[in-house]
């Protein structure tokens, strides 16, 4: 699949927005930023910005779809692993050597806890994240792997029709209170839907739009329900109406996305801003506290969350160059020689074991 530009103008506006929501909103409220207080005018928009990690897991969908097709496993997971991994490794270490040398409000960290945050599995082991926002990498990891496990089966083929029907699979575990099991219901609905929107593009079936139909009710019904949840427990105001039309948005975003003309629009930057999305989500959080707090007050913040911003993203600008981009074929041959070969061996034999059977 070709980049898609304004789908990486779409992503990094939401890494923008993310960032807008824990430095105005979300960190003042959970303590971890102390230096300044909130703007009413202003966190009134910024304080939805945590939806921005929906569209994230719409993206994800999308662009999951066209690159798990015609790949086998082994290809597919050496591949998301270099996606994931680089970044992922230097933004815990820089987190870290932040948290450990200047931090005076965030919680202290333990070299174990880096150690098997590291692997991106700290919810396997029940250890806490250096950095909360590491969180969305389960749901990512969750979903990759699901989408692995087909491919090592031998089920590429089947696919589009796994996709088109997991919406349907969604809606009834809803129906018998079970969306509480892996993939059934969540944030897994944006995953779902980056996926229908995907499939429409190249197949207009009437199961399709069905399918997509029903990844916005999820959508609505999980966001609608997260909000309410969230104002009675923690004495937010948010607006279920304003919600219910930014979700609404995200799926006219990829509506319009979809559109040939659209498609092939020639934006500057899109593919920098692109790549930057990734190293900027895993940077910002703790790191800008830190600078936050030691930084700004209610009188400067106008001038010193701007440098901040700054300072963040020509962080992840270096990550992007030097880390992804410079040693691109040092860990493309790592993981294909790591993670790649042993499971193209593995790959072999469960093909094997199915033509044997068949």
């Amino acid at each position: 699949m070709n980049r898609l530009q304004l789908l990486d103008y779409g992503r990094f506006f939401a890494a923008f927005w993310v960032i807008l929501f824990h430095y105005t909103y979300n960190g003042i409220l959970n303590g971890k930023i102390t230096s300044v207080t909130e703007t009413d005018a202003i966190t009134a928009i910024t304080k939805y910005g945590y939806l921005g990690v929906e569209f994230f897991f719409m993206i994800s969908g999308y662009v999951i779809f066209f690159s798990s097709r015609n790949r086998a496993s082994h290809q597919f997971l050496s591949s998301r692993a270099t996606r994931l991994f680089p970044a992922y490794w230097i933004s815990v270490i820089i987190t870290t050597v932040f948290t450990l040398t200047i931090s005076n409000n965030l919680p202290e960290i333990t070299y174990k806890q880096v150690l098997i945050n590291l692997t991106m599995l700290s919810s396997l082991f029940n250890t806490s994240f250096v950095d909360g926002v590491y969180w969305t990498l389960t749901y990512e990891l969750i979903f990759y792997t699901s989408v692995f496990l087909a491919l090592l089966l031998g089920l590429s083929k089947y696919l589009k029709l796994i996709f088109q029907t997991w919406p349907f699979f969604m809606l009834f575990a809803i129906y018998c209170q079970k969306d509480w099991l892996p993939l059934a219901g969540g944030y897994y609905s944006f995953f779902a839907a980056g996926a229908a929107f995907a499939i429409i593009k190249e197949d207009k079936s009437k199961l399709s739009y069905i399918s997509l139909a029903i990844t916005l009710l999820l959508c609505l019904n999980f966001s609608v329900n997260q909000a309410i949840q969230i104002n009675s427990t923690k004495g937010s105001d948010y607006s279920l109406w304003i919600i219910g039309i930014i979700i609404i948005i995200f799926f006219l975003y990829f509506l319009i996305q979809n559109t040939q003309r659209v498609a092939s629009i020639k934006l500057p930057k899109a593919s920098l801003l692109g790549s930057l999305t990734y190293p900027i989500y895993l940077i910002h959080a703790h790191v800008g506290y830190i600078l936050i707090n030691h930084f700004a007050n209610d009188e400067n913040k106008v001038f010193i969350y701007p440098l901040i911003i700054l300072l963040v993203g020509f962080i992840a600008y270096l990550i992007h160059s030097l880390v992804e981009k410079k040693m691109a074929n040092f860990w493309k041959r790592f993981f294909t020689k790591h993670i790649g070969r042993p499971i193209a061996i593995i790959e072999k034999r469960v093909l094997n074991r199915n033509e044997f059977k068949g």
